[in-house]
């Protein structure tokens, strides 16, 4: 039998992130770093945006600025927790601030993890792929 004729076994579903910063150049980064790492990506540039996506495309992650313009990232979280029912999406937020209040109010809005800006995508991924492990 060629590769060609071999049925084929099941499709594995690759995981869906959505990405959320105002900042094009971010969000592009991201979404192509994930995508090399076998992830789907979907973007939004703001927390409105963010709950639009996250309703349509029901994502298994969500990586989010915090500080953003119309609604940010720790109302965009909370607006989240409230629709969510059987199951809780990850939440790993991004900021710029590193301050431990920081880090407690965005727990307290619903994230699950905290990565500072600037970002090292190698701590990126390691978030992501725990994050995404202990969903299942």
């Amino acid at each position: 039998m060629t590769p060609k004729n071999r049925p084929s076994g099941p499709k594995i579903q690759r995981k869906k992130i959505l990405i959320v910063d105002d900042d094009p150049s971010i969000r592009e980064i991201l979404a192509t770093q994930m995508g090399r790492l076998n992830y789907d990506t979907i973007t939004a540039a703001d927390g409105r945006e963010a709950l639009a996506q996250f309703k349509a495309e029901k994502p298994d992650l969500i990586i989010m600025d915090v500080m953003m313009p119309v609604l940010d990232g720790l109302a965009a979280c909370k607006a989240i927790r409230a629709l969510e029912k059987d199951c809780r999406t990850p939440v790993l937020f991004l900021t710029a601030r590193e301050a431990q209040q920081d880090k407690l109010i965005s727990a307290l809005s619903g994230g699950d993890d905290f990565v500072s800006k600037p970002i090292s995508l190698q701590e990126l991924h390691e978030r992501v792929d725990a994050a995404l492990a202990k969903k299942k």
